[in-house]
């Protein structure tokens, strides 16, 4: 039985996954700010091993991450007792087995890329949008790990000198600070599930389609996936305008397939799972 993870801005996930890859017995907790984030975790874990041993645990963690240590960085969004959080060490002595802790976004894009929306793409680079905005990149079925990971919800569209909103990273502009849920909320004052003006919608689909030209033009990737829970319930509001914007700024280059995610709320934990099963041949962490 193997220990699953998915650490978000709002939300705190855990389940089991058999030795056929289902995913199971879940537990999901509002994401507390402050307190033992590793007393949690161990809490959660432990309710849904039901007293059965785990062989492994794999975490989806947001970025920046060490994918050394298994330790969280500074993630935008999270609270200070989040970040420097050696994740890998106390769970592998609490449970006496090897951890695996991955960027959340690199998870959700080989699992989209091996089993959902991005099926049969040379190059796939998948946009989570939720409360923040992440990236992660799939080059024939393996993740592109660099010197760290890629953050392209850190794209600078709207700089400072002109304007930008500021950014829970210490900078302005960001993709993040435009079309993320928190970024939704803060600049139109209302959360995105209450917002039905198309108008705001479109503004989020001309910065997310902006993003995708810039995507192009680096990468020349084949496919973009969009997922998280901004893209998941609004893509007939903001997939439409995603798709003119490209097509009207993108000029050079062959347009990717734009797609949204297929796999729901459990593609972190999927991809957690694959990572652990040897699918990024880089490694994952913490083992």
């Amino acid at each position: 039985m193997i220990g699953l993870i998915d650490i978000g801005g709002t939300k705190l996930l855990t389940a089991v996954a058999a030795a056929d890859g289902r995913i199971d017995r879940t537990v999901l907790r509002p994401t507390a700010q402050h307190g033992d984030m590793i007393a949690t975790l161990v809490e959660m874990l432990d309710e849904v091993r039901e007293g059965e041993p785990l062989e492994a645990i794999a975490a989806a963690v947001p970025g920046p991450f060490d994918r050394v240590t298994g330790s969280l960085l500074n993630p935008p969004g999270l609270s200070g007792d989040w970040h420097r959080l050696d994740l890998a060490g106390p769970l592998r002595e609490r449970f006496g087995c090897d951890v695996v802790v991955e960027n959340d976004a690199n998870c959700a894009a080989l699992a989209e890329a091996h089993l959902g929306a991005g099926r049969g793409a040379r190059l796939l680079v998948y946009y989570t949008v939720s409360t923040g905005i992440g990236t992660g990149t799939v080059r024939d079925g393996a993740l592109v790990i660099t010197r760290g990971d890629t953050e392209g919800g850190h794209q600078v569209l709207w700089p400072e000198s002109v304007g930008g909103p500021r950014c829970e990273c210490g900078g302005a502009g960001c993709l993040e600070a435009l079309a993320s849920g928190a970024a939704i909320a803060r600049r139109f004052g209302r959360r995105g599930e209450e917002i039905e003006d198309q108008a705001v919608w479109d503004d989020v689909g001309r910065w997310l389609g902006i993003a995708v030209v810039n995507t192009v033009a680096l990468l020349d990737c084949d496919r973009v996936v969009f997922g998280g829970g901004v893209a998941d319930a609004r893509w007939a509001r903001i997939g439409p305008t995603i798709a003119i914007t490209v097509e009207r700024h993108l000029k050079l280059q062959p347009a990717p397939g734009i797609r949204v995610a297929q796999l729901g709320g459990h593609r972190n934990l999927t991809g957690a799972l694959l990572v652990l099963r040897g699918l990024n041949p880089q490694g994952g962490g913490a083992g």
